[in-house]
Parts: structure tokens; sequence; C-alpha cells
């Protein structure tokens, strides 16, 4: 009966919101069957996609009612947020990902591998990371930054650039 009145409550949601309209429903049941019945990171208050894995979601700093961010927490699976305490994510507005993205903020210590340095990371405002994409600890991306497919992001970069490699480079610079 409780599970029922979960369900309930997040259809609810579901109907008030805007951003899940555009969301496929088995999206929606498959998340929420995961989310509240097994487990997986059900303390998240939106949807997260079934084979996401977020660590030190309270870390996150990002604007809890942006359409963008909150669909791709629901529909970018395989992704892995590793955030660390310490430090922090700030997503900006409108910025989307697709599948299996990897973003840590910290790292082993080269020599002594039981110590850990962190990095917090922020990601600017309407900007697009693609499929299979690593940013490492320290990045700082401006507004506008699209990152190609497979790229690992090992440094930061300015406003309007599209970057791709590894590690990722400047491919374009976008006239704004």
């Amino acid at each position: 009966m409780i599970l029922v009145g979960h369900f309930v409550k997040w259809i609810y949601k579901l109907v008030r919101s805007r951003y899940y309209l555009n969301i496929m429903p088995q999206f929606f049941l498959t998340n929420w069957v995961f989310q509240k019945i097994l487990g997986n990171n059900n303390d998240i208050p939106h949807p997260v996609h079934y084979t996401t894995l977020i660590s030190g979601y309270k870390n996150i700093i990002f604007n809890k009612s942006n359409d963008a961010i909150l669909k791709s927490f629901a529909v970018s699976g395989g992704c892995y947020f590793g955030i660390a305490n310490g430090s922090t994510l700030e997503i900006g507005d409108d910025t989307i990902w697709a599948w299996n993205i990897n973003i840590q903020t910290s790292n082993h210590d080269f020599f002594d591998r039981n110590q850990y340095e962190l990095k917090s990371v922020k990601i600017g405002r309407n900007c697009w990371i693609g499929g299979n994409v690593t940013i490492l600890p320290g990045v700082q991306l401006g507004d506008n930054v699209t990152i190609g497919a497979n790229s690992v992001v090992t440094k930061s970069f300015p406003s309007n650039v599209v970057i791709a490699g590894v590690p990722a480079k400047i491919i374009k610079e976008l006239n704004v």
C-alpha cells in the first residue's frame, strides 16, 4: 500500500511538471521501480535513469526546476557522477548530456593511492556533453560548450567552443 502511495505522488509530479511531457512513459515506470522499490538513487528527489549512478548528489549544484537538466538525468543512462564530499559539480541551466558520461571531482594522488585530490567541476549554461565523455576533476567549462563523443576533458575551456579528442582540445570556435 505504501508503494502505491509513492507511485501516486510520483504520477502527480509527472502531471505537474512540463519536462515529463517529452519523455516516454516507460522511462518513468522503469526509473520509478529502480529508484523507489530497488533503491537505486533513492535519495534523489527527481527521476534518474535506472542505469545511472550518482554518488554525492547533495554536492551537485543546479537549478532544480530546469527542464533540460532534469530530462537529461531521467533519460541519459549509464552515467556516473562521482562528486566527493568537499567538492561540487555545478551544472548551468539548459545543459544536456548523452549516455555514458563520467564526471569526477576527485582523483587518487600520484604517489599515495590512499590520498585523494579534490577539485570541483563547473559546467556552464547551454552546454552539450556527447556520449562516452569523461570530465576530470578541476575542469571549468564556459557557456555554449559542445563536447564531442568519446572525449576526455582534462583541462578548462572558455565559452562558445566545440571541443573533442583525447585529451580534448578546441576544434571550432562559435561566433555568438
